[in-house]
């Protein structure tokens, strides 16, 4: 089972920046003839910050359509359904099969297809949360392990409210989990991550992956001022007179933010790597998190960056 489509993301780039162009120049057309590149670029910005919540209206209804066609095809009997819940969060579903244990799932960023698995072959069951400030948190997810994939579904998570940890909305996001977790341990019953296992040296942290998650956060607020500078340059009549002094400080913040990009990239590879090489392992959503993020900045400014110099 895999969260991420490879295909999938790319074509989501891709028609991201086809649709941001298209958008961008029909508007300056109908607009401001002379401004349609700094409409372009500001489409852009917008698409792409809410690459998660645009993603998920377009590709999550293709997902439950998978699950529901997959689900027929493949004779389910009584189901119990897990969906995922938070905000600026990639939808993804778990179905199971409460006669036979078959578990099933799909997600908006691999949409198409009906991924399938026995409850036997599942480990380190179990439902949690991350700690926030002051005992609370943000961030209450179901999980479990196919092979050394981990497929983790947040049944809570806020970008900023801090829920505590006794309160209805987190013990209601741990119960789901449970309830979904228990259903599985029904037919595996050696299944479930305990506490002691959770701090056992068989299931190591990568820590990779948290440089590459800076990385790659930093990117996106760099990418941002030099887009935004790339507005604001080009909004003055004749300055691709002299192309390199007027727009120094595009050209260094843009190259400042691919240096991250790139780097966030390269250590967030080498930690699915590693992954791979290790097994089960604790933090592999810090490297593969830096690996979606850098790919889309690298993509959003070098587009940008092309419009800016020749159009």
């Amino acid at each position: 089972m895999k969260r991420n489509s490879v295909p999938t993301i790319i074509l989501l780039i891709v028609s991201y920046l086809a649709a941001g162009i298209l958008l961008g120049t029909v508007a300056g057309w109908l607009l401001l003839r002379d401004l349609y590149v700094l409409i372009t670029i500001l489409l852009l910005e917008i698409i792409f910050i809410g690459f998660a919540p645009l993603t998920n209206l377009i590709m999550f209804p293709v997902a439950k359509r998978t699950m529901e066609k997959g689900i027929k095809a493949n004779n389910f009997g009584k189901t119990t359904t897990l969906f995922s819940s938070g905000t600026h969060r990639i939808k993804s579903m778990l179905c199971i099969d409460e006669e036979t244990g078959r578990v099933a799932y799909t997600s908006a960023l691999s949409p198409f297809k009906f991924q399938m698995a026995e409850a036997k072959e599942l480990s380190k069951v179990r439902s949690g949360y991350e700690r926030a400030p002051l005992g609370g948190t943000r961030y209450v997810f179901f999980e479990f392990y196919y092979g050394n994939n981990r497929i983790r579904i947040p049944t809570l998570a806020t970008a900023r409210l801090v829920y505590f940890v006794q309160s209805r909305q987190v013990q209601e996001a741990l119960a789901s989990g449970e309830n979904f977790g228990n259903l599985i341990l029904k037919f595996n019953p050696q299944g479930r991550l305990t506490a002691d296992k959770i701090n056992n040296r068989e299931m190591p942290f990568i820590k990779i992956g948290i440089p590459a998650t800076i990385c790659a956060g930093v990117s996106i607020f760099v990418a941002v001022v030099a887009m935004c500078s790339e507005i604001f340059i080009s909004s003055f009549e004749g300055w691709k007179e002299d192309l390199l002094y007027n727009g120094m400080f595009a050209f260094v913040t843009v190259f400042i933010a691919l240096a991250l990009a790139v780097t966030g990239l390269v250590l967030g590879i080498k930690g699915l790597k590693q992954a791979a090489a290790d097994g089960p392992v604790r933090g592999l959503g810090f490297s593969k998190a830096a690996t979606v993020i850098s790919s889309i900045v690298i993509a959003v400014l070098l587009l940008t960056l092309a419009l800016f110099i020749f159009v």
